[in-house]
């Protein structure tokens, strides 16, 4: 009687194309963008007039940094900027931030990005906010026209070489662009949490309003690249599934725990190896940065 032959181990076959390493590593700063812009907390009632921890002037520039086996390579930065002007007639808060790589990499991945927002100057709502990515040969425009009287959103998506996408999306109350979304979260006090306390947000991504949530963490110090050092609050921040992460709370927030709640450091794991986005240079604050340790 002949012996069976021991069965193989099925082997579940891989879908999908690896992901480009080299790709991930020079760039794609609508994603070191986004490490900032996916934060909110309770937004702004309409019709309040809100106390923000920013002034018009305010700027702070990031190094965009990229962990693989142990070595970190900073490849880009990021810039934003606040100021006030006259928009339509009224008087509104202009949001602009620019990722861009730095030149050694230009020739490998050359990313231009850039994210700007106009949003009413008493209730902080978004009314008009634009998108515009740069990464390689490929590229992209996204437009984005708030109508909160009527609860609805007109989008305008234009990739590369595909059919502009327009549609008129309803979109639940208290639903911000990114950008607008990054610069409320930093009113919320972090000092009224509690360690795990989660706290719901909602913001536009795409084509959707999304309902998401960051963890508090409590209190940690950050110590950046320049050799300054921060007392912060610390937040997970829920993602949704990406090119480059996972779902779920792998992305980590560091804000000065003082007044100005400026983001000091962010830091995500993705689909090969981490990224991280810290602090070099701030200007303009409205309060003194007394987070600071001497």
């Amino acid at each position: 009687m002949k012996k069976k032959k021991p069965e193989k181990k099925s082997r579940k076959k891989r879908t999908g194309k690896k992901p480009n390493q080299k790709r991930i590593l020079t760039g794609r700063f609508g994603f070191f963008l986004g490490l900032f812009f996916v934060l909110i907390s309770s937004l702004p009632v309409s019709g309040q007039s809100i106390e923000y921890p920013f002034k018009s002037g305010e700027y702070a520039r990031y190094g965009a940094y990229y962990n693989w086996q142990f070595i970190w390579v900073q490849s880009g930065e990021v810039e934003f900027r606040a100021d006030t002007l006259k928009y339509k007639q009224q008087e509104a808060w202009h949001l602009k931030a620019v990722g861009k790589s730095l030149k050694a990499y230009d020739l490998l991945f050359c990313v231009r990005d850039t994210f700007e927002t106009y949003s009413n100057y008493t209730t902080f709502r978004p009314i008009y906010s634009s998108r515009i990515m740069n990464h390689a040969k490929e590229s992209s425009v996204h437009r984005y026209w708030f109508d909160s009287a009527s609860n609805k959103i007109e989008t305008e998506i234009k990739q590369d070489k595909k059919p502009v996408y327009r549609a008129s999306l309803t979109a639940p109350d208290n639903t911000y662009d990114l950008l607008a979304t990054a610069y409320s979260f930093r009113k919320f006090d972090f000092n009224k949490l509690f360690v795990g306390q989660k706290v719901p947000y909602r913001m536009l991504i795409d084509r959707q309003a999304a309902d998401l949530f960051f963890r508090y963490l409590g209190k940690e110090n950050v110590k950046t690249r320049n050799g300054k050092e921060y007392r912060c609050h610390k937040v997970s921040v829920y993602l949704l599934q990406g090119d480059f992460f996972r779902e779920g709370e792998y992305m980590k927030i560091w804000f000065t725990d003082d007044k100005n709640h400026l983001p000091v450091q962010v830091e995500t794991e993705i689909l090969v190896g981490s990224v991280r986005a810290l602090l070099l240079e701030p200007k303009s604050m409205k309060y003194p940065l007394t987070s600071q340790i001497k």
